[in-house]
């Protein structure tokens, strides 16, 4: 009987010690896994915000440049990330400023040929069109070889937007060229380069 109650004991004792160190094995692992979670939190809010990031509406690499030589006799280079050429009408190319920025007018550049019309009587017919007081042409040079020009420039306001109007009339060889620069008088400066880049290249063929 004394035999069987301490072997009884022994047993009990080292079934205790089992799960003693049982419940600390546990302990041990849950605490390396709230540490674990605790270390991969800040890099996974670090991911979270940066997938938050907003992008910029400009672009944010320039194309190569494109050289249009046009039917109209003319020729010019143009950033097609950032404008739009509609060449579809018989006697006009119109380069639209076109990305996702928000602009509170229209920005653009137009060239028109009048094969009827010199570039003085075009030009006092667009200041006559103003219905502006004080504006009248003036001679001035444009594009890349400083061509004479007859210059009318002025602002106006188009559905609550205040515009400026620019334009250069060219002489040809018969009539002339309208060169039209629209933008708001807002604009930024860097929508304003890119317009005096592109008219800076300007060329007759």
């Amino acid at each position: 009987m004394k035999r069987n109650r301490l072997l009884l004991i022994c047993v009990a004792c080292l079934a205790a010690v089992l799960l003693a160190a049982c419940g600390n094995s546990q302990e041990t692992s849950t605490d390396s896994s709230v540490s674990t979670q605790a270390t991969a939190t800040p890099e996974q809010s670090d991911t979270a915000d940066d997938s938050q990031e907003p992008e910029s509406e400009y672009p944010a690499e320039d194309a190569e440049p494109v050289l249009e030589e046009s039917r109209l006799g003319y020729s010019m280079t143009y950033d097609p990330t950032v404008f739009t050429l509609d060449d579809t009408a018989e006697d006009k190319d119109t380069y639209t400023y076109n990305t996702a920025e928000e602009l509170n007018g229209q920005v653009y550049i137009a060239v028109q040929s009048y094969s009827d019309k010199d570039a003085q009587t075009l030009a006092e017919e667009i200041a006559a069109q103003s219905g502006q007081e004080g504006i009248a042409p003036e001679t001035t040079t444009f594009g890349a070889d400083g061509l004479e020009t007859f210059c009318v420039h002025y602002e106006e306001e188009v559905d609550g937007v205040t515009q400026t109007r620019v334009f250069y009339a060219i002489s040809l060889e018969e009539g002339s060229l309208l060169v039209e620069i629209t933008s708001p008088v807002d604009v930024s400066m860097e929508i304003q380069g890119k317009l005096e880049e592109m008219t800076g290249t300007f060329k007759l063929l």
